[in-house]
Protein backbone atom coordinates (compact mmCIF):
# COMPACT_ATOMS: atom_id res chain seq x y z
CA UNK A 1 0.00 0.00 0.00
CA UNK A 2 2.78 2.50 1.09
CA UNK A 3 4.56 1.91 -2.53
CA UNK A 4 1.55 2.26 -4.17
CA UNK A 5 0.90 5.62 -2.44
CA UNK A 6 4.19 6.90 -3.28
CA UNK A 7 3.95 5.41 -6.84
CA UNK A 8 0.73 7.72 -6.74
CA UNK A 9 2.37 10.93 -5.26
CA UNK A 10 5.69 10.85 -7.32
CA UNK A 11 3.80 10.62 -10.46
CA UNK A 12 0.92 13.77 -8.99
CA UNK A 13 4.69 15.48 -8.61
CA UNK A 14 5.82 14.98 -12.20
CA UNK A 15 2.53 15.83 -13.39
CA UNK A 16 2.17 19.24 -11.74
CA UNK A 17 6.02 20.18 -12.58
CA UNK A 18 4.49 18.86 -16.84
CA UNK A 19 1.66 21.31 -16.27
CA UNK A 20 3.89 23.85 -14.60
CA UNK A 21 6.57 23.58 -17.29
CA UNK A 22 3.74 24.20 -20.29
CA UNK A 23 1.91 27.22 -18.58
CA UNK A 24 5.43 28.88 -18.09
CA UNK A 25 6.59 28.47 -21.69
CA UNK A 26 3.76 28.20 -23.09
CA UNK A 27 1.72 25.38 -24.69
CA UNK A 28 1.61 27.47 -28.16
CA UNK A 29 5.27 27.48 -27.91
CA UNK A 30 6.32 23.97 -27.13
CA UNK A 31 3.71 23.37 -30.03
CA UNK A 32 4.76 25.38 -32.62
CA UNK A 33 8.12 23.19 -32.47
CA UNK A 34 6.92 20.50 -33.36
CA UNK A 35 5.08 21.60 -36.55
CA UNK A 36 8.78 20.16 -38.52
CA UNK A 37 8.49 16.73 -36.45
CA UNK A 38 7.17 14.53 -38.57
CA UNK A 39 6.34 11.00 -37.77
CA UNK A 40 9.55 9.61 -39.62
CA UNK A 41 11.81 11.76 -37.76
CA UNK A 42 10.07 9.91 -34.20
CA UNK A 43 10.79 6.37 -35.94
CA UNK A 44 14.68 7.33 -36.12
CA UNK A 45 14.55 8.43 -32.79
CA UNK A 46 12.50 5.39 -31.60
CA UNK A 47 14.86 2.95 -33.46
CA UNK A 48 17.92 4.54 -31.95
CA UNK A 49 16.53 4.12 -28.47
CA UNK A 50 15.98 0.55 -29.36
CA UNK A 51 19.37 -0.19 -30.48
CA UNK A 52 20.66 1.58 -27.43
CA UNK A 53 19.19 -0.40 -25.63
CA UNK A 54 19.55 -3.80 -27.70
CA UNK A 55 23.37 -2.95 -26.47
CA UNK A 56 22.57 -2.97 -23.40
CA UNK A 57 21.11 -6.09 -23.21
CA UNK A 58 23.80 -7.87 -24.85
CA UNK A 59 26.59 -6.20 -22.67
CA UNK A 60 24.35 -8.22 -19.74
CA UNK A 61 24.56 -11.24 -22.54
CA UNK A 62 28.56 -11.40 -22.42
CA UNK A 63 29.00 -10.86 -18.12
CA UNK A 64 26.49 -14.30 -17.72
CA UNK A 65 28.79 -15.84 -20.53
CA UNK A 66 31.70 -14.82 -18.50
CA UNK A 67 29.87 -16.13 -15.52
CA UNK A 68 29.52 -19.56 -17.76
CA UNK A 69 25.84 -19.17 -18.72
CA UNK A 70 25.45 -19.08 -21.96
CA UNK A 71 21.96 -17.54 -22.50
CA UNK A 72 20.04 -17.21 -25.64
CA UNK A 73 20.51 -13.68 -26.52
CA UNK A 74 16.47 -13.16 -27.43
CA UNK A 75 15.71 -13.80 -23.74
CA UNK A 76 18.60 -11.76 -22.26
CA UNK A 77 16.89 -9.17 -24.23
CA UNK A 78 13.31 -10.05 -23.19
CA UNK A 79 14.50 -9.93 -19.17
CA UNK A 80 16.89 -6.70 -19.78
CA UNK A 81 13.36 -4.74 -21.52
CA UNK A 82 10.83 -6.15 -18.79
CA UNK A 83 13.34 -5.51 -16.18
CA UNK A 84 13.90 -1.71 -17.62
CA UNK A 85 10.02 -1.01 -17.94
CA UNK A 86 9.93 -1.64 -13.80
CA UNK A 87 12.62 0.60 -13.66
CA UNK A 88 11.41 3.35 -16.03
CA UNK A 89 7.68 2.94 -15.03
CA UNK A 90 8.34 2.52 -11.48
CA UNK A 91 11.76 4.41 -10.32
CA UNK A 92 10.82 4.36 -6.82
CA UNK A 93 10.93 0.78 -6.22
CA UNK A 94 14.38 0.98 -5.51
CA UNK A 95 16.43 -1.59 -7.90
CA UNK A 96 12.66 -3.07 -8.79
CA UNK A 97 14.02 -3.58 -12.19
CA UNK A 98 17.58 -5.43 -11.02
CA UNK A 99 15.69 -7.38 -8.67
CA UNK A 100 12.63 -8.66 -11.28
CA UNK A 101 16.02 -9.78 -13.97
CA UNK A 102 17.65 -11.59 -11.17
CA UNK A 103 14.29 -13.36 -10.35
CA UNK A 104 13.39 -13.91 -14.28
CA UNK A 105 17.02 -15.85 -14.57
CA UNK A 106 16.38 -18.00 -11.17
CA UNK A 107 12.99 -18.89 -12.18
CA UNK A 108 13.84 -20.01 -16.00
CA UNK A 109 17.28 -20.97 -16.29
CA UNK A 110 17.48 -21.94 -12.25
CA UNK A 111 20.62 -19.45 -11.87
CA UNK A 112 22.03 -19.29 -8.39
CA UNK A 113 20.71 -15.92 -6.64
CA UNK A 114 24.23 -15.02 -5.83
CA UNK A 115 25.30 -15.22 -9.20
CA UNK A 116 22.16 -13.38 -11.25
CA UNK A 117 22.49 -10.42 -8.37
CA UNK A 118 26.06 -10.66 -9.51
CA UNK A 119 25.69 -10.18 -13.14
CA UNK A 120 23.35 -7.43 -12.62
CA UNK A 121 25.32 -5.27 -10.53
CA UNK A 122 28.45 -5.60 -12.83
CA UNK A 123 25.80 -4.60 -15.22
CA UNK A 124 25.14 -1.55 -13.33
CA UNK A 125 28.51 -0.60 -12.34
CA UNK A 126 29.37 -0.71 -15.91
CA UNK A 127 26.47 1.45 -16.89
CA UNK A 128 26.65 3.99 -13.99
CA UNK A 129 30.76 4.20 -14.59
CA UNK A 130 30.24 5.64 -17.97
CA UNK A 131 26.83 7.91 -17.37
CA UNK A 132 28.72 9.35 -14.27
CA UNK A 133 31.84 9.96 -16.89
CA UNK A 134 29.59 11.10 -19.38
CA UNK A 135 27.75 13.63 -17.03
CA UNK A 136 30.55 14.94 -15.44
CA UNK A 137 32.17 16.39 -18.41
CA UNK A 138 28.30 17.59 -20.14
CA UNK A 139 28.62 20.04 -16.27
CA UNK A 140 31.48 20.85 -17.19
CA UNK A 141 30.93 22.02 -20.51
CA UNK A 142 27.84 23.64 -19.71
CA UNK A 143 29.42 25.55 -16.62
CA UNK A 144 31.84 26.68 -19.38
CA UNK A 145 29.43 27.25 -21.85
CA UNK A 146 26.74 29.63 -19.33
CA UNK A 147 29.18 30.20 -15.98
CA UNK A 148 28.23 29.94 -12.47
CA UNK A 149 25.35 31.93 -11.09
CA UNK A 150 27.78 31.97 -7.88
CA UNK A 151 31.15 31.12 -5.83
CA UNK A 152 29.33 28.87 -3.56
CA UNK A 153 27.29 26.91 -6.69
CA UNK A 154 30.57 26.48 -7.70
CA UNK A 155 32.09 25.16 -4.93
CA UNK A 156 29.29 22.94 -4.19
CA UNK A 157 29.38 21.61 -7.94
CA UNK A 158 32.75 21.01 -8.06
CA UNK A 159 32.50 18.74 -4.83
CA UNK A 160 30.40 16.60 -6.24
CA UNK A 161 32.19 16.18 -9.69
CA UNK A 162 35.46 15.55 -7.49
CA UNK A 163 33.36 12.93 -5.10
CA UNK A 164 32.38 11.52 -7.72
CA UNK A 165 35.07 10.73 -9.11
CA UNK A 166 36.98 9.88 -6.08
CA UNK A 167 34.40 7.24 -5.54
CA UNK A 168 34.60 5.70 -9.15
CA UNK A 169 38.29 5.95 -8.68
CA UNK A 170 38.19 3.80 -5.53
CA UNK A 171 36.13 1.20 -6.72
CA UNK A 172 38.41 -0.08 -9.57
CA UNK A 173 41.59 0.57 -7.31
CA UNK A 174 40.00 -2.08 -4.85
CA UNK A 175 38.40 -4.07 -7.26
CA UNK A 176 41.75 -4.19 -9.35
CA UNK A 177 43.40 -5.34 -5.92
CA UNK A 178 40.79 -7.56 -5.16
CA UNK A 179 40.57 -5.73 -1.65
CA UNK A 180 37.21 -5.67 0.09
CA UNK A 181 35.11 -2.72 0.21
CA UNK A 182 32.10 -4.45 2.13
CA UNK A 183 34.58 -5.47 4.58
CA UNK A 184 35.85 -2.18 5.00
CA UNK A 185 32.39 -1.27 6.34
CA UNK A 186 31.54 -4.12 8.52
CA UNK A 187 34.40 -3.41 10.55
CA UNK A 188 32.81 0.19 11.30
CA UNK A 189 29.30 -0.85 11.45
CA UNK A 190 29.81 -4.39 13.60
CA UNK A 191 27.99 -6.07 11.90
CA UNK A 192 26.59 -9.57 13.12
CA UNK A 193 24.48 -11.15 10.69
CA UNK A 194 26.93 -13.42 9.69
CA UNK A 195 25.11 -15.12 6.77
CA UNK A 196 24.06 -11.82 4.98
CA UNK A 197 27.70 -11.21 5.39
CA UNK A 198 29.16 -14.07 3.87
CA UNK A 199 26.50 -13.77 0.91
CA UNK A 200 27.14 -10.37 0.20
CA UNK A 201 31.48 -11.03 0.65
CA UNK A 202 30.56 -13.94 -1.84
CA UNK A 203 28.72 -11.51 -4.33
CA UNK A 204 31.56 -9.06 -3.84
CA UNK A 205 34.26 -11.56 -5.04
CA UNK A 206 32.06 -12.55 -8.17
CA UNK A 207 32.04 -8.65 -9.06
CA UNK A 208 35.52 -8.55 -8.48
CA UNK A 209 36.27 -11.47 -10.79
CA UNK A 210 34.99 -10.05 -13.90
CA UNK A 211 36.61 -6.05 -13.05
CA UNK A 212 40.12 -7.62 -13.90
CA UNK A 213 42.72 -5.22 -16.00
CA UNK A 214 43.70 -7.90 -18.26
CA UNK A 215 40.88 -9.78 -18.49
CA UNK A 216 39.03 -9.23 -22.08
CA UNK A 217 35.15 -9.55 -20.87
CA UNK A 218 35.49 -6.47 -18.88
CA UNK A 219 37.06 -4.60 -21.73
CA UNK A 220 34.04 -6.10 -23.74
CA UNK A 221 31.82 -4.62 -21.03
CA UNK A 222 32.88 -0.96 -21.08
CA UNK A 223 33.40 -0.91 -24.81
CA UNK A 224 29.50 -1.97 -25.22
CA UNK A 225 28.88 0.93 -22.66
CA UNK A 226 30.61 3.52 -24.43
CA UNK A 227 28.71 2.18 -27.55
CA UNK A 228 25.10 2.71 -26.03
CA UNK A 229 26.31 6.10 -25.01
CA UNK A 230 27.11 6.75 -28.00
CA UNK A 231 24.03 5.96 -29.73
CA UNK A 232 22.48 8.11 -27.16
CA UNK A 233 24.48 10.91 -27.81
CA UNK A 234 23.95 10.60 -31.57
CA UNK A 235 20.21 10.49 -30.53
CA UNK A 236 20.04 13.44 -28.65
CA UNK A 237 22.21 15.69 -31.79
CA UNK A 238 20.00 14.08 -34.48
CA UNK A 239 16.73 14.77 -32.09
CA UNK A 240 18.34 18.51 -31.87
CA UNK A 241 18.60 18.90 -35.76
CA UNK A 242 15.36 17.55 -35.96
CA UNK A 243 13.92 20.34 -34.02
CA UNK A 244 15.73 22.44 -36.44
CA UNK A 245 18.86 23.94 -33.82
CA UNK A 246 22.68 23.21 -34.99
CA UNK A 247 25.13 22.50 -31.71
CA UNK A 248 28.46 21.20 -31.46
CA UNK A 249 29.76 18.29 -29.60
CA UNK A 250 30.10 20.13 -26.38
CA UNK A 251 26.62 20.88 -26.22
CA UNK A 252 25.52 17.32 -27.10
CA UNK A 253 26.30 16.13 -24.45
CA UNK A 254 25.66 18.38 -21.96
CA UNK A 255 21.78 18.20 -23.33
CA UNK A 256 22.79 14.12 -22.59
CA UNK A 257 24.10 14.72 -19.46
CA UNK A 258 21.32 16.19 -17.72
CA UNK A 259 18.97 13.66 -19.57
CA UNK A 260 20.59 11.01 -17.27
CA UNK A 261 20.61 13.27 -14.46
CA UNK A 262 16.94 13.42 -14.97
CA UNK A 263 15.87 9.82 -14.95
CA UNK A 264 17.57 9.51 -11.07
CA UNK A 265 15.11 11.11 -9.95
CA UNK A 266 11.86 9.07 -8.38
CA UNK A 267 9.45 10.27 -11.16
CA UNK A 268 7.49 7.50 -13.43
CA UNK A 269 9.15 8.20 -16.72
CA UNK A 270 11.08 11.14 -15.71
CA UNK A 271 7.69 12.97 -16.55
CA UNK A 272 7.58 16.57 -15.82
CA UNK A 273 11.42 16.45 -14.22
CA UNK A 274 12.74 16.09 -17.87
CA UNK A 275 10.69 18.51 -19.09
CA UNK A 276 11.81 21.03 -16.23
CA UNK A 277 15.24 20.55 -16.66
CA UNK A 278 15.87 20.67 -20.50
CA UNK A 279 13.85 23.61 -20.61
CA UNK A 280 16.64 25.38 -18.24
CA UNK A 281 19.72 23.57 -19.97
CA UNK A 282 18.28 24.86 -23.63
CA UNK A 283 17.14 28.10 -22.43
CA UNK A 284 21.03 29.20 -20.94
CA UNK A 285 21.95 27.63 -23.88
CA UNK A 286 20.05 29.70 -26.31
CA UNK A 287 18.21 27.04 -27.81
CA UNK A 288 14.73 27.87 -26.38
CA UNK A 289 12.97 26.59 -23.68
CA UNK A 290 10.05 25.69 -25.78
CA UNK A 291 12.60 23.57 -27.74
CA UNK A 292 14.04 22.19 -24.69
CA UNK A 293 10.47 20.86 -23.33
CA UNK A 294 9.67 19.56 -26.74
CA UNK A 295 12.98 17.86 -26.64
CA UNK A 296 12.26 15.80 -23.66
CA UNK A 297 8.64 14.94 -24.46
CA UNK A 298 9.92 13.16 -27.47
CA UNK A 299 12.48 11.61 -25.94
CA UNK A 300 9.84 10.56 -22.89
CA UNK A 301 7.35 9.01 -25.90
CA UNK A 302 10.09 6.89 -27.63
CA UNK A 303 11.65 5.55 -24.05
CA UNK A 304 7.45 4.54 -22.82
CA UNK A 305 7.14 2.73 -25.95
CA UNK A 306 10.16 0.61 -25.54
CA UNK A 307 9.13 0.32 -21.98
CA UNK A 308 5.34 -0.25 -23.46
CA UNK A 309 7.43 -3.66 -25.47
CA UNK A 310 9.16 -4.38 -21.97
CA UNK A 311 5.71 -4.11 -20.52
CA UNK A 312 4.84 -6.67 -23.34
CA UNK A 313 7.48 -9.61 -22.18
CA UNK A 314 6.87 -8.62 -18.31
CA UNK A 315 3.42 -9.78 -18.59
CA UNK A 316 4.18 -12.60 -20.83
CA UNK A 317 6.36 -13.55 -17.66
CA UNK A 318 3.74 -13.17 -15.39
CA UNK A 319 1.35 -15.62 -16.96
CA UNK A 320 4.18 -18.31 -17.49
CA UNK A 321 4.47 -18.38 -13.80
CA UNK A 322 1.16 -18.44 -12.90
CA UNK A 323 0.53 -21.30 -15.60
CA UNK A 324 3.02 -23.16 -13.64
CA UNK A 325 1.77 -22.39 -9.87
CA UNK A 326 -1.43 -23.81 -11.45
CA UNK A 327 0.43 -27.06 -12.75
CA UNK A 328 2.04 -27.50 -9.44
CA UNK A 329 -0.95 -27.54 -7.25
CA UNK A 330 -2.82 -29.83 -9.74
CA UNK A 331 0.05 -31.95 -9.44
CA UNK A 332 -0.17 -31.74 -5.60
CA UNK A 333 -3.31 -32.43 -5.32
CA UNK A 334 -3.27 -35.60 -7.49
CA UNK A 335 0.19 -36.60 -5.61
CA UNK A 336 -2.64 -36.36 -2.39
Amino acid sequence: MKKLLLFLFSLCVGGALLIWIINEIGWEEIKSVFWSFSIWKWLAILILTVLAALIKGWRWKTILKSQGYDIPAIEVFEYYLSGSAVSFLIPMVILGGEIFRCYDLKEKYSLPWLKSIASVVIDRILEITVFAIATIFGVIFFILKVGLPSEKTGIFIFSLIFLAILAIAIFYFKSFKKESIIYFFIKRVNFQNSTNVDTAMDIEKEIFNYFRPNKRTMLWGFGLSVLSGAVMLGRTMLLISFLGKSIGLSVGISVLAFSYLATTLPIPAAIGSHEVIQSFVFRNMELGANTGAAFALIICSAELMLALIGSVFLIKFFIQMLENTVVKTIKNLFKR
